[in-house]
Parts: C-alpha cells; structure tokens; sequence
C-alpha cells in the first residue's frame, strides 16, 4: 500500500520535505528502536508546561482569541510518530481539532502510518512523504485503512 500512498501523495516526492522538521535520530535503520519503541513518543516530548508554553505563543502570534484556545492543538507539522522533530520550533504550529484538515484527523492517520512503517508494510519516507502537503485531500476516509491496500 505504501506505493499506492505515494501515488495518492501527487507530486510529493517519496522522502521528507523539509530536514528542519525532521528528528535526526529517527530513519529508516532505526525505526525499530525509536518511533516503533513502545513510549517513544512520551520519552522524546518536552515537559507539559513546556509545549502548553508553545502553544499559547503560537496562539498569540495567530492573533486567535484566548477564548478559543481550546479549540487548537499543539501541532508538530510532521508528526513526532513519524520521525518529527519534538522540539525544532519549525516543526510547531497549531492546528483546529475538529474538522477534515483537523488534529484529531491529523493524528489518526499519523497513527495508521506509524503502524505501516513498523510492520515493515511502508518505508519511513513513503509516510512522512504521505502526511507532508495536502494530506486532509489524499486521506479522505480514514474509516477503515490498511497497509496491504487489499
């Protein structure tokens, strides 16, 4: 299916975007000890207070009202499941929660990819080439995705 992904991804070519999103730590060799490692994500994340911190300066910067902050997420514009970066402030942005292009979407497909790298089913670059660009378009029913395309 990774092939089929990457046809659906249109132009995008089969590797990551941009090197500042990405966690150098995370490739195709080390998958196994890093992004398919139980925990992984929570062991690289920085603290709560830290990104609620960058969240509320993305926030400010959006000019978004204080009043609707609950209604954003953190986002990492490469997912942190996917070999993002957890700390590269190129990597941060905020995101709505709800809606087709929304992070709780964002982060189930991040989910899905994550488990197709890790059962060997997708390269790491066919993933983070699939979730780069207009992933809410190419991604319409997350419904019942598999990795075999079958």
């Amino acid at each position: 299916m990774w092939f089929l992904l990457a046809l659906s991804a249109g132009s995008v070519p089969a590797h990551a975007q941009k090197p500042e999103l990405l966690d150098p730590r995370v490739t195709q060799s080390t998958v196994v000890d890093t992004i398919c490692r139980p925990g992984y994500a929570d062991d690289v994340l920085p603290p709560f207070d830290t990104l609620q911190r960058q969240k509320q300066q993305l926030l400010s910067q959006r000019h978004v009202d204080p009043q609707s902050a609950s209604d954003y997420a953190l986002d990492h514009r490469m997912p942190i499941l996917l070999g993002g970066s957890p700390t590269a402030a190129a990597n941060l942005d905020i995101r709505r929660w709800d809606g087709r292009a929304g992070q709780r979407r964002k982060e189930r497909l991040a989910v899905f990819l994550k488990r197709c790298v890790c059962t060997g089913d997708m390269p790491l670059a066919a993933a983070q080439a699939a979730m780069s660009g207009d992933w809410p378009n190419r991604f319409r029913n997350l419904s019942s995705p598999t990795c075999t395309g079958g």
